[in-house]
């Protein structure tokens, strides 16, 4: 078994592709790894013994001053790490599990970057062979909503002040539309990010909204009050769920409930979309869990690996930051 780094050249570039599209891997799309400039963006390839592909994963790469970065590719939730597991008992079943990431960190441990930070997704749960090389292993948190549940039933599982929210907007008369004007729904997202200071990849979301962005894999709601847009919420879908990755509102024009009114409007577009999750993507800002926790989701773990080289880490301390 081994890791391959492909690219449109590369002789297993067709094989990936065909992994992918079979397996539905979405972050690892050649229509979402297009939205990335390709000498930032890296996409790997798990071969086993017969050159065939079992898995597949990506990350992103940029330098600040003469250090190289490893990071989770930007508005990805993680690296996308996907694999076919061919063990059939528990143990072996577990000890490829083992070998797969033992494997996934020496290639992260060839490139010598001086700094690596990559989530996974919350379904590879084994971090050990990361922690033997001396990375750290953070749990991180996400919320996930079981679309499967009745229109009632995630209704009463919204917060009371969640249900407030939406009856006053809907008193105040906020009237709430799916959209496909993504510069309308940019311009919202980009005031949020702008105020926020957190507006650090223009370009990439640029791409999202008006290259990625189609009725097969996104879908966007804006909220109007007296006809001026004031609030959006934009999510991403694959067959099985709804990521909610961007939301966005004019601190001019607000209304308290206009979010949670397209946030619901979002969860119930994917259920009308027959997905079994709705998925807030997590955040560790205390504020934004609770409100996304507001929504009646189970909370989910993930982990986020790091690993800072001493001379970095040092500058890092001198300086009294961190990169992100």
């Amino acid at each position: 078994m081994k890791i391959e780094l492909v690219n449109k050249n590369s002789d297993n570039y067709s094989k990936l592709l065909a992994f992918v599209e079979k397996h539905n891997v979405f972050f690892s799309s050649m229509k979402w790894t297009s939205i990335y400039s390709s000498d930032n963006l890296h996409q790997c390839a798990i071969l086993n013994n017969n050159n065939d592909v079992i898995g597949c994963f990506v990350y992103y790469s940029f330098k600040k001053s003469v250090f190289k970065f490893i990071i989770t590719p930007p508005y990805s939730p993680n690296i996308d790490l996907f694999y076919v597991n061919p063990a059939v008992s528990i143990v072996g079943a577990n000890s490829f599990n083992k070998d797969l990431i033992q494997l996934l960190v020496s290639y992260f441990e060839s490139l010598k970057v001086p700094y690596i930070n990559i989530n996974l997704p919350y379904d590879v749960i084994d971090t050990q062979p990361f922690i033997w090389e001396g990375f750290t292993s953070k749990v991180r948190y996400t919320y996930l909503i079981n679309l499967s549940l009745e229109k009632e039933k995630l209704w009463d599982n919204l917060s009371s002040e969640k249900r407030k929210s939406v009856n006053k907007a809907i008193k105040d008369k906020v009237v709430v539309k799916e959209t496909q004007d993504y510069k309308l729904v940019y311009s919202l997202i980009l005031k949020s990010l702008e105020r926020n200071d957190k507006n650090r990849n223009p370009e990439i979301l640029e791409n999202i909204l008006f290259s990625f962005s189609n009725a097969k894999n996104s879908f966007a709601f804006v909220a109007y009050n007296n006809d001026v847009a004031i609030g959006a919420t934009y999510c991403v879908f694959n067959k099985e769920k709804a990521i909610y990755l961007f939301g966005g509102f004019d601190s001019e024009n607000k209304h308290h409930g206009a979010g949670v009114q397209c946030m619901w409007y979002s969860i119930l577009k994917a259920r009308e979309l027959n997905l079994k999750y709705f998925d807030f993507e997590g955040s560790m800002n205390a504020n934004i869990e609770r409100y996304f926790r507001e929504f009646g989701g189970e909370l989910k773990p993930y982990f986020c690996i790091e690993k800072i080289r001493p001379t970095l880490n040092s500058l890092l301390n001198l300086k009294g930051h961190k990169p992100f």
